[in-house]
C-alpha cells in the first residue's frame, strides 16, 4: 500500500492510500473564503464600477442626510413627522437596492442605477427578513452577549438569501445553514469590514464612498463563496 499526504489549513497528515470499501475523511476543517482575497475582490470591483456605486451610495447618504436634518429642524411637527416617514421608507428601498447591485456587481451580473428602487414585494421581505434576525439577535444579546453575537453571524446572509428568492422564514434556514461551521472566520471578516467603515466614518463622507462599497461587495463575495460551498456538497 502507497501512502500518500493530505493537507488541510497548513497541517500535513500521512494516511494511508484510500482503498476500495473504505470511508474517508477531511481532516480538519477549511473556511472556503479568504479576508484578504474578498477584500482585494471588493476594491478590484469598486474601482470597475465606481461610477454607478458612488451614484447608489451618495443617494442613500443623501436621504439619511435629509432624513437627520428634518429631525432636527421640523422635531415634534406633523410635517416633520410625515417627512421622516417618508425618508425612512425611501430609505429602506434604497438599502435593498444598494445590496441587489452589489450582489450582481460580485457575480459579475449586469446591473444599473434603475436597481436602487427594487420591487415593493423584495423590499417588503428583505424588511422583514432583517427584522426578524435582528429580533433574535437582540434576545441573544439580553440573555448573554456570546449568544447574540452567535446569532448575528448565524444570520448573516439572510439579507442576500432573501434577494435570490427566499422567504423570510426559508432566508433564516438558508443563511443557517451558509455560515455553518465558518462563523469564528465570518466573526473576523466582519470585524474588519467594521474597521474600515470606522476608520472611513473617521475621515468624514469621501473615504466612507469608497469603504461602504468595497465591504458590501466583499461580504456579497463571501455569500457567493459560502453559497457555491454549501451547493458543491
Amino acid at each position: 500500500m502507497v501512502p500518500h499526504e493530505a493537507h488541510n489549513l497548513g497541517i500535513w497528515v500521512r494516511l494511508p492510500a484510500p482503498q476500495q470499501g473504505f470511508i474517508t475523511y477531511t481532516i480538519g476543517m477549511t473556511h472556503h473564503f479568504s479576508i484578504g482575497e474578498s477584500l482585494r475582490f471588493g476594491w478590484e470591483k469598486t474601482k470597475a464600477h465606481s461610477r454607478l456605486l458612488f451614484q447608489a451610495v451618495l443617494t442613500l447618504f443623501a436621504v439619511q442626510i435629509a432624513s437627520a436634518i428634518v429631525s432636527r429642524v421640523l422635531a415634534h411637527t406633523f410635517i416633520g413627522i410625515a417627512a421622516q416617514i417618508v425618508l425612512f421608507v425611501l430609505s429602506v428601498y434604497l438599502g435593498v437596492g444598494l445590496t441587489v447591485i452589489v450582489l450582481r456587481i460580485a457575480r459579475g451580473e449586469h446591473t444599473s442605477y434603475g436597481d436602487i428602487m427594487p420591487d415593493t414585494a423584495l423590499v417588503w421581505r428583505f424588511f422583514l427578513a432583517g427584522l426578524l434576525s435582528g429580533v433574535l439577535m437582540f434576545l441573544g444579546l439580553v440573555l448573554l452577549i456570546v449568544p447574540g453575537i452567535y446569532l448575528a453571524l448565524r444570520y448573516s446572509m439572510v439579507r442576500f438569501a432573501v434577494i435570490d428568492g427566499a422567504s423570510v422564514t426559508d432566508s433564516l434556514r438558508k443563511s443557517a445553514e451558509l455560515t455553518a461551521g465558518v462563523k469564528w472566520h465570518l466573526l473576523w471578516f466582519s470585524l474588519a469590514l467594521i474597521a474600515i467603515n470606522i476608520v472611513g466614518a473617521i475621515l468624514l463622507l469621501v473615504p466612507l464612498l469608497i469603504t461602504v462599497p468595497v465591504t458590501m461587495i466583499a461580504y456579497a463575495h463571501v455569500y457567493q463563496k459560502l453559497h457555491g460551498r454549501a451547493h458543491a456538497v
